[in-house]
């Protein structure tokens, strides 16, 4: 594996810094051209985007033109063999390249480097990062034969992908919600272990309150994770299935924002999840005794994490049960042993549960399904295919086969039976439970993400064997749509991201993105409003009206890292753990400035009965997005109204 990294280095090191191009006087000129039409677009007034994007595209026509003209007499090669391939490969590079120029000026200008710095430097660090990356797509003779370059490049640029946007990014709800359990350290919480929390609070210490400090913790994960994932995807497959192996653990949905993009419980998750299939697999397959402590280690990291790793220990059973040469584990120590180790790390969580009622273990079983039964199988498989796609599935059938080969085909599968019953066992076993559970109660999205990871090795295999599988539909699927959906979502990333951080020129921001967009500028706001009540209106206040969103975006960027000046501002919430953090009866007498995506849940009827006094009406909050150059357009509306003199209904 070594050897084939520096092979592939040495490769994309063939080239000029820019690459299509070997020359490096050319490089010099196109580069000269990209900073001189960015900066002359900004400087007129056009925002970032615009500005860096249309640098980008001067340079490029600049380069063909050289190209075409004979200037440029370099060697360096296109990606494919016909038109269309290279024209593919264009268009596979652009929007990640672009995304990786929009991250790096946003990241640098969170750091609080001036725009116009940022953009300079931004642009300088993504051509370096695209000589490393990008460069495979558009410079190396890929072929669907080729899969081990292919994996590389796609882990390569899922990466860099990463690398450039975790401070760029707005940190979402969901991640906000955890940063106030970073400020509120405790071994247990009502919804989810402390994990999360500590992790946060570790990414904070060491690089201060910024997106980048916040998810740092998730982009370790992130790599630790793709790192045991291609140990774990070894023990079954050759190398080059290996590596596409871990292409999918990165760039399936599911994986590249929950396993070491976003900070939420899955990044831990995710991780303790591989851990514990590597150290099982060694454990009950391969028979080595010692790694029931590794299995200890990691049921105890992810009972840290998230309470669904819990399902693992019934698909060991099952896999013990019915396995005559794994029996024997249930003679030895080593199990036992994993036991308590695992129980010894969870403790912390245990003992917050025994002095809080077992108030988390209650919410995470029977409060969750207090909603009216339905049906809701047909929205689990939607989550699958949104989370995953629809490629493991064209797995599932091979795992009931023993010979994957088609008939004139010599094709020795790696997937014994054992292997093939310990993948099933780790995959439907928990997947039951999930089944069994949308017979009446809704699914989250994301529940099922970290079972997928069972089964990646085995689909990595049977998409390099395609040409040879028994059920050829199935096989001329994996091979005819594996490449242009793994590359395809890689461009999807690409510009998402760069929409959601910097924008996109002409490009508004839909009412959806309201949760997630323009909460700096939100909490400014709120801080002028507070600003602007009469000095005898005492300690004031703000609380969100919905479950918890609103509250964790302000508490977050209502600090003063953001708002400058020593200024701050007092948040809490209704629902979750900010009813334990701030009981209503300590808010009492307080002023409250309460925002809500609906004037209706501001209304006399609903408020009167809790304040002295409420101010007239409802009045409109504008949620907008004004960072690096953009014009401010409104992306929807939220609305506040204060209440003078809280009263909390009290027993």
């Amino acid at each position: 594996m070594l050897q084939t990294l520096k092979q592939l280095y040495s490769e994309t090191r063939t080239p000029a810094i820019v690459p299509g191009t070997g020359s490096y006087p050319v490089a010099g000129l196109t580069i000269t051209t990209d900073l001189v039409v960015s900066f002359s677009l900004f400087f007129s007034g056009h925002s970032i985007a615009f500005s860096h994007i249309s640098g980008f595209f001067a340079a490029g026509f600049l380069l063909l033109l050289l190209r075409l003209s004979g200037i440029d007499k370099s060697t360096a090669i296109m990606t494919g063999t016909t038109i269309l391939q290279k024209a593919v490969s264009v268009v596979v590079y652009m929007p990640v390249q672009i995304a990786i120029r929009g991250g790096s000026i946003a990241s640098l200008a969170h750091f609080g480097l001036p725009d116009s710095s940022a953009l300079g430097l931004g642009i300088l660090t993504a051509v370096l990062i695209g000589s490393y990356s990008s460069s495979l797509i558009l410079n190396r003779s890929i072929h669907s034969s080729n899969w081990l370059s292919i994996g590389i490049t796609l882990v390569a640029c899922g990466f860099a992908l990463r690398l450039v946007f975790f401070g760029a990014m707005e940190v979402i709800p969901q991640e906000a919600y955890y940063w106030n359990y970073a400020q509120h350290l405790s071994p247990g919480y009502l919804d989810h272990p402390p994990l999360v929390a500590a992790t946060i609070y570790t990414g904070e210490a060491l690089f201060g309150h910024n997106a980048w400090g916040t998810r740092f913790g998730a982009f370790v994960y992130g790599l630790l994770f793709i790192f045991i994932f291609y140990r774990y995807a070894r023990l079954q497959v050759e190398q080059t299935s290996a590596v596409l192996a871990s292409a999918f653990a990165l760039l399936l949905p599911y994986f590249f924002l929950g396993a070491g993009f976003l900070i939420t419980p899955d990044a831990p998750l995710s991780l303790a999840w591989v851990m514990a299939l590597y150290f099982f697999y060694r454990a009950l397959v391969n028979n080595e005794a010692r790694a029931w402590y590794g299995v200890g280690l990691a049921m105890g990291i992810g009972m840290l994490s998230k309470y669904t790793i819990a399902l693992l220990a019934p698909a060991a059973l099952l896999f013990v049960v019915i396995d005559s040469q794994s029996r024997r584990q249930l003679l030895r120590k080593e199990p036992y042993i994993a036991v308590i180790i695992a129980l010894l790390i969870f403790s912390p969580v245990i003992y917050w549960n025994a002095t809080n009622d077992w108030a988390s273990f209650a919410f995470q079983s029977s409060d969750r399904f207090d909603a009216p039964p339905q049906l809701f199988l047909g929205k689990m498989l939607t989550n699958i295919l949104a989370i995953v796609t629809p490629l493991p599935l064209l797995a599932l059938p091979y795992l009931f086969t023993a010979n994957p080969a088609a008939k004139n085909a010599s094709l020795p599968s790696p997937f014994t039976p054992r292997l093939r019953l310990f993948i099933g066992s780790f995959l439907l076993v928990p997947m039951s439970v999930f089944v069994w559970n949308a017979l009446e109660n809704e699914p989250r999205h994301n529940w099922t993400g970290p079972l997928w990871i069972a089964l990646l090795p085995m689909l990595a295999w049977l998409v390099v064997n395609a040409g040879k599988l028994r059920w050829r539909g199935i096989g001329l699927l994996l091979r005819t749509f594996t490449i242009p959906l793994l590359f395809t979502l890689t461009g999807v990333y690409a510009i998402l991201l760069h929409f959601i951080s910097i924008g996109l020129p002409g490009v508004d921001f839909p009412r959806g993105t309201a949760n997630h967009l323009g909460w700096p500028e939100v909490a400014r706001n709120v801080l002028a409003i507070q600003k602007q009540l009469p000095e005898d209106a005492g300690r004031i206040v703000v609380t969100g009206m919905d479950k918890y969103f609103i509250s964790s975006k302000l508490s977050y960027y209502g600090t003063e890292e953001f708002l400058g000046d020593n200024n701050k501002l007092r948040v809490t919430g209704n629902h979750l753990m900010f009813a334990y953090w701030n009981p209503a009866a300590e808010l009492k007498g307080d002023t409250l400035i309460m925002l809500s995506r609906s004037s209706s849940d501001l209304s006399d009827s609903r408020l009167k009965p809790y304040f002295e006094k409420l101010s007239p009406t409802p009045l409109a909050l504008p949620i907008y997005k004004n960072d690096f150059g953009l014009a401010g357009k409104t992306i929807t509306e939220y609305y506040y109204r204060i209440g003078f003199g809280y009263k909390p209904s009290l027993p």
